[in-house]
């Protein structure tokens, strides 16, 4: 049996003076505990279970200092496996965000106040297939949903939207990436291919919109010589057409299919 205790307090003093107002000063405080347990089942199987809480400044402080903290109360509770060069996790996560802030990615700017719910599952693999052959892969599985979030456009101060029981902007059902890598211990190459979805998720601004999931293919070769590493790989390979930002009826396009290369050198 392992147990994890800890906290912090912070104390932050903010003075600011935004360009055309007054000078604007405000204080606050904040207590953060965490609480851990982790129990060995077996040499290779263990159960955990951890209760904290964190927070963030919010956006926009310099201008109003009043502003809040931003605030998540995270609970976990799962699995860890290790044997025979085999690395698992599965974890339930909850978070219960106070205080919460919608970014608009075309502005720049954001929007305080309100709460929302983050739960779900994580998953996490490596496993050596053979000498030569590892896999591993991460995924997560994340319902959130605003608790209560009401919002006033500024083109009509008149008009009040609410938000609650809709899903979190920007933050996908899913997301999760998976890699077969061919490495033999004597070999001075390696390849790797791999792949990266991302599911469904509501693009900011735009309430009851859910657009659909999509995964990239992407694969490397590295080349050891000497203490330098050279690795040359193709990104998309199947020249996916995905967005990588959508917002207010506007959409970024993703990276097309890339060609990239890396040096790594050790001193």
């Amino acid at each position: 049996l392992r147990i994890d205790l800890g906290a912090r307090y912070d104390a932050i003093d903010t003075h600011s003076e935004p360009d055309g107002e007054g000078a604007a000063q405000d204080s606050h405080g904040i207590f953060s505990p965490k609480v851990g347990a982790l129990v060995k089942l077996t040499n290779a199987l263990g159960v955990y279970a951890n209760v904290s809480r964190g927070f963030r400044a919010t956006d926009g402080v310099i201008e109003d200092p009043t502003l809040p903290f931003i605030t998540v109360w995270a609970y976990e509770s799962g699995l860890k496996l290790n044997v025979g060069g085999v690395s698992a996790t599965a974890a339930l996560f909850r978070m219960d965000v106070s205080n919460e802030q919608t970014f608009n990615p075309l502005t720049s700017g954001s929007s305080s106040g309100g709460a929302s719910r983050h739960q779900g599952v994580e998953l996490g693999l490596r496993a050596p297939l053979t000498s030569a052959f590892t896999l591993s892969g991460d995924w997560t599985f994340n319902d959130a949903r605003y608790k209560r979030l009401i919002t006033q456009p500024e083109d009509d101060p008149t008009q009040v939207d609410t938000l609650s029981g809709e899903r979190v902007y920007n933050t996908a059902k899913y997301i999760g990436s998976a890699a077969l890598q061919w490495a033999p211990p004597a070999s001075l190459w390696s390849v790797r291919v791999s792949t990266n979805a991302v599911g469904p998720y509501s693009p900011f601004d735009e309430p009851g919109v859910v657009l659909p999931a999509y995964a990239l293919l992407h694969a490397s070769a590295t080349r050891q010589i000497g203490k330098a590493q050279l690795e040359l790989g193709l990104r998309n390979i199947l020249d996916k057409a995905y967005p990588e930002l959508v917002a207010g009826g506007l959409v970024a396009p993703g990276q097309p299919r890339s060609v990239f290369g890396t040096v790594r050198y050790d001193f």
